[in-house]
């Protein structure tokens, strides 16, 4: 089987896309090779690259982008830009192909993104609707009460992570959470602001943040006595688990007879 026709039949078990218009691609790559095991990730960092390398894997499934920009446009980098010309070079010299998932994992019902993420956290039981029809965001639970402190172990436990950021107080009692995906200044920082008044939302936990808008309205809120907050883990974070669930979904596509393995991109800050 070549690489093309193995990204062809994960293709071929999702759901058809509503655009033409689309960053699922191949990156780089030799997709006509012989296809010798898949590495599914959140992120190609040039960490996943190697690991992909050391386990004799050909195939990296992405979630993100590889290059720096959403399309991947590598016009402005290719020849001008070191960083980027040594992981092409890896990854030529190695025979690896990218192939990115991210538009089709996002239209699958339920999206395939939010069941790796709610199946880490546990929390398939308190998702407000159907669960058959889980959306990315805005996706909202109605938890057993606790406090935001708690909620914060138990992602960071569920995540691997170190340490997450909160706005607001670590006592606040949350009874309902929602996942929003990008507060960047845009839209959907109103929204989410709108949101939480609406629906009572005791806890954001947003893809990104910028200080400015959200985060600021919550930071107000908490410091007027309002049971509100805002937990940031990251984007990256946020996501990983989705790419365990799709190396679950990829290994049942080719019956155990591919290799295939997730990798961890893992949190890339540091808190000193």
């Amino acid at each position: 089987m070549t690489i093309r026709e193995a990204i062809d039949m994960i293709i071929s078990h999702h759901a058809p896309l509503r655009s033409d218009d689309t960053v699922d691609t191949i990156k780089c790559g030799y997709p006509e090779d012989e296809l010798t095991g898949i590495v599914t990730t959140c992120c190609a960092s040039v960490a996943v690259i190697r690991e992909a390398i050391r386990l004799g894997a050909n195939l990296i499934v992405t979630h993100e982008p590889v290059f720096y920009s959403h399309p991947d446009d590598v016009d402005e980098l290719e020849g001008q830009n070191s960083t980027y010309d040594a992981k092409r070079a890896l990854c030529d010299e190695n025979r690896i192909t990218i192939w990115r998932d991210h538009d089709h994992m996002h239209t699958d019902t339920p999206d395939s993104i939010m069941v790796g993420m709610v199946k880490a956290l546990g929390w398939e039981q308190y998702y407000e609707g159907d669960l058959s029809q889980l959306r990315f965001s805005p996706a909202m639970f109605c938890l057993p009460d606790m406090k935001l402190c708690d909620v914060a172990e138990h992602i960071k436990k569920c995540f691997q992570l170190k340490a997450v950021r909160c706005v607001g107080d670590p006592e606040c009692v949350v009874r309902k959470a929602c996942f929003f995906a990008h507060i960047m200044a845009g839209d959907g920082d109103m929204e989410a602001i709108r949101l939480m008044n609406r629906e009572d939302i005791d806890l954001l936990i947003p893809g990104e943040v910028i200080d400015w808008t959200c985060a600021s309205a919550v930071r107000d809120a908490a410091q007027l006595g309002k049971n509100k907050a805002m937990l940031i883990m990251g984007h990256f974070n946020l996501e990983e688990p989705g790419m365990i669930h799709a190396a679950d979904m990829i290994n049942h596509i080719f019956n155990g007879g591919v290799k295939v393995t997730f990798v961890r991109s893992g949190d890339m800050y540091f808190y000193l």
